[in-house]
C-alpha cells in the first residue's frame, strides 16, 4: 500500500510515520514541505506519489486562538479539506481525515455517536464540521474519524502540562465539570493503520477506553509525579477561555469496537505509558 502522510511533523503525523505495518510505503509530508491549503502544490504532490491512502493529519488546533483567527482555522479545516478530497477522487485515492468531539454541543448525558444531531458551540468545531461535510461532498472515498483530548509524545498536550507543573511544584486548578475520552496519539495511530488494512469507510468514533475530566486526567497525572497536594479542582465559570468548550462530549465508539474486535486501552494505562516516556 502507497499511503500519504499530511502533517507528518505533529504529534499525531509523527505516530503515524513510526507505527506504519510492514509493507505500506508511506510518503510523510511535513507542513513545511506541503501547505495543504495551497492547492497546486497540493495536487501536484498527489500526482507525483499516487497514492492508494492520504491520511491527513494537517489541522488547525489552537482552539481558542480560533476565536480570533475564524478565516484562517477554516481555510485549513474545511476549505483545504474539500479540495483534498476532489484531488483524492481524481486520484482514486482514499481520504483518511480527522474531526473532533467539538462537532457536538456537550449538552447531552450520553455517549454521542456518529449519527448523532451536530451542533458546534466554537470556531474551532464549526471549522471541523464543515471540513467533514467538504470532504463528504468531494466524491472521495473517505474515512472520517473523530477523536478527542489527544495527547502524545511530539508536541504539547494536556497531559504534558500537568506533568511539568507537577514536576516544577506548581499549585494547579483544574476544571471538573467537563468530560470527554483522554486518547494516546500512538494508540490512535495504531488502530488507523488496522482500520486503513480494513479498508474502513464512513465515520467512526476512536478514542482511548473509559471516560474522564480534565480533574480526573490531572489527578492521575499528578499522583503520578508524587505531589497530588498541589491539585485541586475548580469550575469552568472560574477558568474563561475565549472558547466555550462542550461539557459531556465522551465519543461513543462501539462502532469501531465492532470493526475491530477490540477497544483502545483504558485511558489511565495510556496515560502511564505516555508518562514513562518523558521520564525516560
Amino acid at each position: 500500500m502507497r499511503a500519504m502522510i499530511l502533517g507528518a511533523a505533529g504529534m499525531l503525523g509523527q505516530d503515524l510515520v513510526a507505527s506504519a505495518p510492514q509493507g505500506t510505503t508511506i510518503f510523510p509530508f511535513t507542513r513545511a514541505e506541503l501547505d495543504i491549503t495551497t492547492t497546486t502544490s497540493l495536487s501536484a504532490a498527489v500526482a507525483d506519489v499516487r497514492p492508494e491512502v492520504i491520511i491527513n493529519a494537517a489541522a488547525y488546533t489552537a482552539v481558542d486562538r480560533a476565536e480570533a483567527e475564524p478565516e484562517l482555522c477554516f481555510r485549513v479545516n474545511a476549505d483545504a479539506v474539500g479540495q483534498l478530497g476532489r484531488i483524492a477522487a481524481q486520484a482514486n485515492a482514499q481520504v483518511i481525515h480527522f474531526s473532533t468531539d467539538y462537532v457536538f454541543d456537550g449538552t447531552s448525558s450520553d455517549r454521542y455517536g456518529e449519527e448523532s444531531p451536530t451542533h458546534p458551540i466554537n470556531t474551532y468545531g464549526a471549522s471541523k464540521l464543515a471540513g467533514e461535510n467538504a470532504l463528504k461532498q468531494s466524491q472521495a472515498r473517505f474515512l472520517i474519524i473523530r477523536s478527542q483530548w489527544l495527547f502524545g509524545v511530539h508536541g504539547r498536550s494536556f497531559p504534558r502540562t500537568m506533568w511539568e507543573r507537577a514536576r516544577a511544584g506548581a499549585k494547579t486548578k483544574v476544571v471538573a465539570d467537563q468530560t470527554g475520552r483522554p486518547t494516546y496519539s500512538r494508540d490512535l495511530a495504531r488502530a488507523v493503520w488496522a482500520l486503513t488494512e480494513r479498508a474502513a469507510c464512513g465515520v467512526l468514533h476512536l478514542a482511548n477506553h473509559g471516560k474522564a475530566t480534565w480533574f480526573d486526567l490531572a489527578t492521575h497525572v499528578f499522583a503520578y509525579a508524587g505531589r497530588s497536594e498541589l491539585l485541586t479542582a475548580c469550575r469552568t465559570a472560574e477558568y474563561p477561555t475565549a472558547a466555550q468548550r462542550p461539557r459531556y462530549s465522551v465519543l461513543d465508539t462501539a462502532r469501531f469496537e465492532r470493526e475491530l474486535g477490540a477497544s483502545l486501552p483504558e485511558w489511565p494505562a495510556a496515560v502511564d505509558h505516555f508518562l514513562q516516556s518523558l521520564a525516560t
